[in-house]
């Protein structure tokens, strides 16, 4: 069934990042609150793995649960306004919804009580096996050598096709990679959170260009407004942490919707557009790799390692840094999409609304931030003036 023929996809889009956005926006200060009362919180200046957590006071870290209700809510009103459309995506689409869930979970419980690295790894296996049993895989890639130099020996086959079982060990090394990938970068206000509203804005700008798409351009849609309304209230100085069960929902989402949607597109989009676009977490994950490799240190233990850790270090502030990472995948976001071929138009119209959005969300924060300063300081000039002895006060 022709899912664009039964609906335009970009209003259909638009509604559904909205949805999300109102929510996320709505939920964040509940379970604020929630969290503060039960001591749900991340304290500040502690140790973590063979690091430190860099910010300072307790700030609760279950947004996770913020961005899970966002994301299901919008993906309800998506299927609801169109509910044709997800005819023929109904497994793909309910089995990334389970695996999705699946993961916010058991981040969740390592936020609260810091599951083994094992038992993180077992159940992100799980969920990613939920897609592979869905028939959400990467099927096949494109033959990069069929032309040029190299098509003398390549053969004549636009794509490289696998068979079942290597098929499926590649998409659940693809969506654990990088559903950890994603979680290595939440370590600044607002990163993660801006990282993947520009990263599915550009792949739903892909995924949005050809019919049967109608899935991934709704998961994309929902997470990037999830993101973008959680971005309100984690832009530094966060008033509360995605925490490991955000971080692996993004993460995980953004990896199996690449797989549904835009792996498939066009010939050059197969793996290299979604890798491109995600970037930046997949550069940070190999090179903190490395580093700690190379220095005999177990991967998978936290140090202060990773790329926004190395801009701090260059003397970088901490809103420096995040608008620096922001800038990179905005512009491998581009690249992605002039790749996958999308229209001048449509990519103008992707980078307008993800300045538009990571900059607004973002520049409403700091300005309520400022707003509380100012009010404190004119608080405590107040207190000053009441306090101070009667020959300091201004005479009449």
């Amino acid at each position: 069934m022709n899912a664009s023929a039964l609906v335009p996809l970009v209003p259909l889009a638009a509604a559904v990042f909205l949805a999300a956005l109102v929510t996320a926006l709505l939920a964040v200060p509940p379970i604020r609150a929630f969290a503060v009362r039960v001591g749900a919180v991340q304290e500040g200046g502690g140790r973590h793995g063979r690091g430190r957590r860099r910010h300072r006071g307790a700030v609760p870290n279950v947004g996770g649960l913020a961005l899970l209700a966002a994301f299901l809510v919008a993906v309800a009103v998506g299927a609801a306004l169109a509910p044709a459309a997800w005819l023929d995506d109904r497994g793909p689409l309910f089995a990334i919804l389970l695996g999705g869930v699946l993961m916010t979970l058991v981040g969740l419980l390592d936020d609260l009580w810091d599951l083994p690295v094992a038992m993180r790894l077992a159940v992100q296996t799980v969920a990613a096996g939920i897609l592979v049993a869905n028939d959400v895989s990467i099927a096949f890639v494109t033959n990069y050598f069929a032309v040029g130099p190299f098509a003398a020996w390549a053969g004549d086959g636009t794509f490289v096709f696998f068979g079942e079982t290597a098929a499926a060990i590649l998409t659940i090394l693809w969506v654990v990679g990088f559903t950890n990938a994603f979680n290595f970068i939440d370590g600044v206000d607002g990163l993660s959170s801006g990282v993947a509203a520009i990263g599915s804005l550009s792949l739903l700008a892909v995924a949005v260009q050809v019919d049967g798409r109608a899935a991934a351009v709704l998961l994309l849609a929902a997470l990037a407004g999830a993101a973008t309304g959680f971005l309100r209230h984690n832009a530094g100085p966060a008033t509360i942490f995605m925490g490991d069960a955000g971080a692996y929902l993004l993460g995980y989402v953004l990896a199996a919707a690449s797989v549904l949607g835009a792996l498939k597109v066009t010939a050059a989009v197969t793996i290299a557009t979604p890798v491109l676009i995600l970037g930046v977490p997949v550069v940070n994950i190999t090179q903190v790799t490395l580093r700690r490799l190379r220095r005999g240190a177990n991967p998978a233990h936290a140090n202060n390692d990773h790329l926004h850790d190395l801009l701090r270090a260059r003397g970088r502030s901490e809103r420096g840094v995040v608008l620096t990472l922001w800038a990179a995948t905005l512009l491998l976001g581009i690249a992605g999409m002039l790749l996958a071929s999308t229209p001048p138009a449509a990519t103008a119209a992707t980078v307008a609304l993800a300045v538009l959005a990571t900059g607004g969300a973002s520049a409403l924060r700091w300005a309520e931030v400022r707003a509380a300063e100012r009010a404190a300081e004119r608080a405590a000039s107040a207190g000053a003036v009441a306090v101070a002895p009667p020959e300091d006060r201004p005479r009449r």
